[in-house]
């Protein structure tokens, strides 16, 4: 089963919510990225904003994916799922594995710019804050997205 088989599975509320979510957090890191590349030692006004644009970004991402996730109902009991590993591997697609591992190594990433930060003499930097936000972004989208699509893994579409 592939990922654009699974797709059509999900409730059309899913379908919307993990595409913002997915806007979201490109939005996030996009400023993210901006605020970490182009701020220097403070930060301008503008950068100020654009940290407060991928914080609010980070926000709604995870708020979504979170709520995409909940409203998505487990398969019926008859056909029902007890977990990931209990499927055959034929119907758990390896791109939706490939989420989990890319979700944790972007979570190792933002572990690190965080303790990158910590160890600094004058504490975390713009730029550390930053980094770990688009790792953290990357992360959520990755792992909420294995998560909404494990739902339905094991789903028929004649079911």
């Amino acid at each position: 089963m592939t990922l654009s088989e699974m797709w059509p599975l999900l409730r059309p509320l899913s379908r919307r919510l993990a595409l913002l979510g997915w806007a979201s957090s490109a939005a996030g890191m996009g400023a993210g990225l901006a605020v970490a590349i182009a701020s220097g030692t403070r930060l301008s006004p503008m950068m100020s904003t654009l940290q407060l644009v991928a914080m609010m970004s980070m926000a709604v991402a995870v708020a979504s994916f979170v709520t995409a996730a909940a409203v998505q109902p487990r398969p019926p009991v008859r056909g029902a799922i007890e977990s990931p590993e209990s499927l055959d591997p034929g119907e758990f697609p390896d791109t939706a594995q490939s989420f989990l591992l890319g979700s944790l190594a972007l979570l190792a990433g933002a572990v690190a710019f965080a303790l990158a930060g910590l160890v600094l003499r004058s504490g975390p930097s713009a730029q550390s804050v930053a980094f770990c936000q688009v790792f953290f972004l990357g992360a959520a989208a990755s792992g909420f997205t294995f998560m909404l699509f494990s739902k339905v893994a094991g789903q028929r579409r004649g079911n």
